[in-house]
């Protein structure tokens, strides 16, 4: 019988933020030029899928923060977002873009709607350092607590 640890919730948040990074060093490693991206199908998918890795670790980590300390219940993964933002965990600028991130990945796994490569491609290049800033400001935030 396999018998787990009882981590501590920072011992757990430091778990998920290495999930974070490393799926972050995926993506940057993984995402081909623009062209590949939109004809070869497999490679799209898997760029997808660590998209949604990323979006759901990040969520994880909100809603950890938001349970060990008491504040309130989120409606839906934007609004842990917002939450962390309210409390000063994460700043107005940084929690917008992981908000429209967490936003992107609902597009992508529900499939609201057709999504134009070109931008999906651009919304990631451009916009995947914000995971790594994600990082540093929990960090700052739990050597602060």
């Amino acid at each position: 019988m396999i018998q787990k640890t009882k981590l501590s919730s920072n011992d757990r948040i430091k778990d998920k933020l290495d999930e974070l990074v490393s799926y972050h060093r995926e993506l940057v490693e993984d995402l081909p030029e623009k062209n590949e991206f939109k004809q070869e199908r497999l490679v799209k998918r898997g760029i997808e899928k660590t998209i949604e890795l990323i979006a759901d670790t990040i969520v994880d980590i909100a809603l950890i923060i938001i349970s060990e300390r008491g504040l309130k219940k989120p409606e839906d993964s934007r609004d842990a977002i917002s939450i962390l933002e309210e409390s000063k965990i994460l700043t107005f600028k940084l929690a917008g873009k992981i908000k429209n991130l967490v936003s992107f990945r609902n597009l992508l796994v529900h499939r609201y709607g057709k999504i134009k490569e070109d931008l999906e491609y651009e919304n990631i290049s451009e916009n995947q350092e914000d995971i790594i800033l994600f990082v540093k400001e929990i960090e700052a935030d739990l050597k602060n607590q």
